[in-house]
């Protein structure tokens, strides 16, 4: 294992452009998957956990978010489109946005609501948070944000989410979830992942650094309802120092 790849502790960027790669290279592979879900999900190394994890947040989240026909619900990061199956149908406008265009694709190609108001946007984190307001179709009530963060770096994290606060409409709703580290910050860097075959950059930040991501929106009048984890599946080894960790805010 090579030290210079596998980080603890000290804060090092990443390359958004090998992030944006990894997972054109799983989009263009998805339909020799198991199931779609392990496309973006991850846990290559049994399948299965990826159906488990989006099941435990399709029961146990979605109701706590209150999306009906007024909701106007942006999910960035939508991938293939996990969440826009249970958002589409459900709300007033739903804008799903990816780092990959692949990705942004197969969204597309997935989720057929010819009755329904949504977009699906070749957009990353940095880029959509950047855009002026007078771009955008509307102000937003609900937002999802799932396991994207891990892959920003820290000033464009703390950069993009101080302009998405604009975005936001007065009441709104917002669900985060990212895999975190549970002792010291440990970020790879170009580190090959027998699970998934490839390299893989990610920051599995603490639970204290994301409270401190999500301080300028608690500044703005969020109150955090609920924090937890999701169910812990990967109980190997390997996957001792991370868990799946979320939290819901509201205004």
């Amino acid at each position: 294992m090579n030290k210079k790849n596998r980080i603890y502790g000290k804060k090092v960027d990443i390359n958004s452009n090998h992030t944006k790669d990894f997972y054109n290279n799983r989009a263009r592979n998805i339909s020799r998957m198991d199931n779609p879900y392990v496309s973006v999900l991850l846990g290559d190394q049994n399948p299965e956990y990826a159906l488990t994890w989006d099941a435990y947040e399709k029961e146990h989240i979605l109701p706590k978010m209150q999306i009906d026909e007024h909701s106007k619900t942006l999910d960035i990061g939508c991938g293939m489109g996990r969440w826009a199956e249970a958002l589409i149908s459900r709300s007033g406008y739903y804008c799903g946005t990816d780092l990959s265009p692949e990705m942004v694709k197969c969204a597309a190609q997935r989720n057929y609501f010819p009755e329904k108001s949504y977009d699906f946007l070749n957009y990353g984190f940095e880029e959509f948070c950047a855009l002026p307001e007078s771009e955008l179709p509307c102000l937003f009530n609900r937002l999802w944000i799932c396991g994207i963060m891990m892959y920003v770096n820290d000033d464009a994290l703390f950069t993009g989410m101080g302009q998405l606060l604009a975005k936001m409409d007065t009441h709104a709703k917002a669900y985060f979830t990212e895999t975190i580290a549970l002792d010291e910050r440990l970020t790879l860097n170009q580190f090959y992942s027998e699970a998934l075959k490839a390299d893989y950059d990610v920051i599995y930040r603490t639970e204290a650094e994301y409270n401190q991501v999500y301080k300028s929106w608690l500044d703005a009048g969020f109150l955090i309802v609920e924090q937890g984890f999701l169910p812990h599946l990967n109980k190997e080894k390997e996957y001792s120092e991370t868990d799946r960790w979320y939290t819901i805010l509201e205004r």
